[in-house]
């Protein structure tokens, strides 16, 4: 009951957070600067991209929060003809599939079991609790979206602020005390944020383009580490096939739509894997 109740605050707190910069800096910083003109279609060329982006922001968070990640099929089993031909991810030390002890199910390959969830998730990236939900296969694709949204909303909403107080001040005389203590809440909410979600977005976007999620890399950390020390041979991560590639896997096959929300490809459960890397996808912890 806490971590549902504790998650609905996470979630409370965001959607609060976006809505406070999104409409407070109009409200109390552009608008004023056209003397409150609701009509001027050049307070509308600026705020027209502004509130698209906003909606963009917030459409794409609450698909990151509603979608479910994916879960293990009830009953689902790996294909035990590839079991037999070496094919198919495996754990070290048994030799046999991978298997959660917890949900007592067979894990397809990436997926991973969720302890706040309490199951397994389809292509496991993390569990965020900023969306209040694990970010998994089905909602990736929303997540990363959400993700280069917030930084271009962001970076648009400096700018809006900044070129409408250096107006304001240059031409409107004295602001008021209430304008000017919202300015400087939007810059103290904004900048913060857009650093913080740039440099998590740089890290996934390049985990996007190498076809990596978060506990992968951890593991591939982990083995480049064992094969420094020479615990293990040369290996080679299975799963990164061409830049293209890479991208289309999550996003879809054509670029114009890699923006606009839409089902992730595939169903969760098999991955394609580069040419060369079978014997390297087949072990797993």
């Amino acid at each position: 009951m806490g971590g549902k109740l504790m998650g609905r605050l996470w979630v409370g707190g965001v959607l609060s957070l976006i809505s406070f910069i999104g409409f407070s800096s109009q409200v109390w910083v552009v608008v004023p600067s056209y003397g409150w003109d609701w009509r001027d279609a050049e307070l509308w060329r600026i705020l027209g991209p502004f509130n698209a982006l906003l909606g963009l922001v917030f459409l794409n968070y609450g698909l990151t929060v509603r979608t479910d990640p994916g879960t293990v099929p009830k009953g689902w089993e790996p294909d035990w003809r590839l079991v037999e031909a070496g094919q198919v991810e495996v754990k070290k030390r048994t030799g046999g599939p991978r298997f959660c002890r917890t949900c007592r199910v067979y894990k397809p390959p990436r997926a991973h079991h969720c302890r706040q969830c309490g199951r397994c998730i389809l292509r496991m990236d993390h569990h965020c609790p900023w969306v209040n939900n694990c970010v998994g296969h089905h909602n990736y694709a929303h997540f990363l979206r959400f993700l280069f949204f917030v930084d271009v909303a962001c970076s648009y909403h400096l700018w809006m602020i900044s070129t409408r107080a250096f107006q304001s001040l240059a031409f409107s005389g004295n602001p008021s005390t209430t304008q000017v203590v919202l300015l400087i809440l939007n810059y103290t909410a904004c900048l913060p944020v857009l650093i913080a979600v740039g440099i998590f977005s740089l890290f996934q976007f390049w985990s996007l383009l190498t076809n990596t999620t978060t506990i992968e890399s951890w593991e591939k950390d982990r083995a480049a580490s064992l094969k420094r020390r020479g615990k293990i041979q040369e290996y080679k991560y299975p799963y990164h096939l061409t830049y293209l590639q890479n991208i289309q896997s999550v996003l879809g096959k054509n670029p114009l739509l890699w923006c606009w929300p839409q089902p992730t490809p595939g169903d969760g459960l098999a991955f394609p894997v580069a040419h060369g890397a079978g014997a390297s996808a087949r072990a797993s912890r």
